[in-house]
């Protein structure tokens, strides 16, 4: 552990008070990882708190349910105060805390076995639940009864699910029953706090494993129901070896780990389903899924609260992931940098990348690769800014064109051919085109 944490608990200590590191902090120790989230339990209150750290204090956000969050040096800490939760409202919230006396009491009210454990120097680890045990057999099971953890809060469903997919263990049987019986109950967690524990999953190490757990818990049915669809769905295609969901896991898990370019992995084919036609031989196709795609997932990320940053970027990759030609040219590959911007163009290569390498064993996907690198030398390039030419609609108006419809007219055609050659692009030859073709 850090000295700087366990400096943090001499100081409650040596005040008279128990202090603990809990929860992820002391998960990730006993796992062999470096810690980077640390929480401190103890019996001090809140202004016991603030008034030995009032120079470190970060914000008091919490203090009604017990937490001061501080920077001690370089780390972040959340010191919470022993605690119990009064009932559950409506599946989401204690309706009140109270504050206790010892860390046994605390770690009662937690979720799972591997996040119930404390530890100082002073008294070692501190486990009531076999959380360690847990850890050795890879196991995520709550402490107590699932049925009624679940029902406290039913967003433990989620995190259950990553933690067994980031962590790559198992869901204990009676707890796995209990997601499947309850998991209705998502319904009444709001959107945000649904959004914030999903994107925990999309940047964990292998998103599939929580999302395959969420199609076999039907999880997926109640959160994604458009998502649920390309469970088990035939793609009737020779150009694929695997099922729809399967496809989109497969991807998802081979792009980079940014939520956009995830997000988008995962919902990038989601309208399949809604566009197949199938041809006299049988084959399956899906005109306009791309476009209808980008729109849907749109709609869910709204639905979900999403910023519109991240809205608008998903849609961008999706609409956009089928120009994979096999021959582009310069002017192309500019004009596509322009159309998708210079902030999501690379992105989209890495989608289209995982995209078709997720289709069949040994496909070609090299000529994306080098056309990926291509594109980063254009973006060295002034055509790849929002305003580039050299020209502009005033230096046409001094030329003695009307403004309307003609100056937009030679624009776009000053445009197409910077476009085609970039060495064109100064004011002087420009206008000397525009001359030439427009008034000779």
């Amino acid at each position: 552990m850090p000295i700087e944490i366990l400096e943090v608990l001499k100081i409650l200590e040596e005040h008279g008070f128990s202090a603990y590191v809990v929860g992820g902090a002391l998960r990730d120790k006993l796992l062999g990882k470096s810690p980077y989230d640390f929480d401190v339990a103890t019996n001090a209150r809140p202004e016991d708190v603030e008034s030995l750290f009032k120079d470190c204090i970060l914000t008091t956000i919490g203090k009604k349910f017990g937490t001061i969050k501080i920077k001690y040096r370089e780390f972040e800490v959340e010191i919470t105060t022993f605690r119990s939760e009064g009932a559950y409202e409506k599946n989401r919230r204690p309706q009140e805390v109270s504050y206790i006396k010892t860390i046994e009491e605390d770690l009662k009210r937690r979720d799972f076995t591997i996040n119930a454990m404390a530890y100082s120097e002073k008294t070692g680890l501190v486990d009531l639940f076999s959380g360690r045990e847990d850890l050795e057999h890879k196991i995520i099971r709550c402490v107590g009864d699932p049925e009624l953890r679940i029902r406290e809060d039913a967003l433990r469903i989620l995190r259950a699910i990553r933690f067994t997919g980031s962590l790559n263990f198992k869901i204990e049987e009676n707890l796995y029953e209990s997601i499947i019986k309850n998991r209705f109950l998502l319904q009444n967690i709001s959107k945000e706090r649904i959004a914030m524990e999903f994107n925990k999953i999309m940047l964990s190490e292998k998103p599939s494993r929580s999302l395959n757990i969420m199609a076999d818990t039907k999880v997926i049915d109640i959160l994604f129901p458009e998502l649920a669809k390309t469970v088990g769905y035939n793609q009737k295609t020779p150009y694929h070896i695997r099922t729809l969901f399967d496809h989109l896991l497969c991807v998802t898990d081979n792009v980079e780990p940014k939520l956009e370019l995830r997000l988008a992995a995962l919902f990038h084919d989601i309208a399949k389903p809604e566009t197949l036609s199938i041809d006299e031989s049988g084959l399956g196709h899906f005109f306009g899924h791309d476009k209808l795609g980008s729109e849907m997932s749109k709609r869910i990320l709204r639905e979900y609260n999403y910023p519109n940053v991240v809205v608008e970027k998903v849609g961008i990759l999706i609409e956009s992931h089928m120009k994979a030609h096999e021959e582009m040219t310069d002017k192309a590959l500019r004009k596509q940098i322009r159309k998708v911007g210079k902030d999501n163009i690379l992105d989209l290569y890495d989608l289209m990348i995982a995209d078709r390498y997720c289709t069949l064993i040994n496909r070609d996907v090299e000529f994306l690769k080098v056309r990926k690198n291509r594109v980063e030398e254009l973006l060295e390039e002034s055509t790849s800014n929002d305003k580039f030419l050299s020209v502009s609609g005033s230096d046409l108006i001094e030329m003695g064109f009307k403004e309307g419809k003609v100056i937009g007219e030679i624009l776009n055609y000053l445009t197409e051919i910077v476009l085609e050659d970039p060495s064109l692009n100064n004011k002087t030859e420009l206008l000397e085109i525009v001359d030439r073709r427009y008034r000779s």
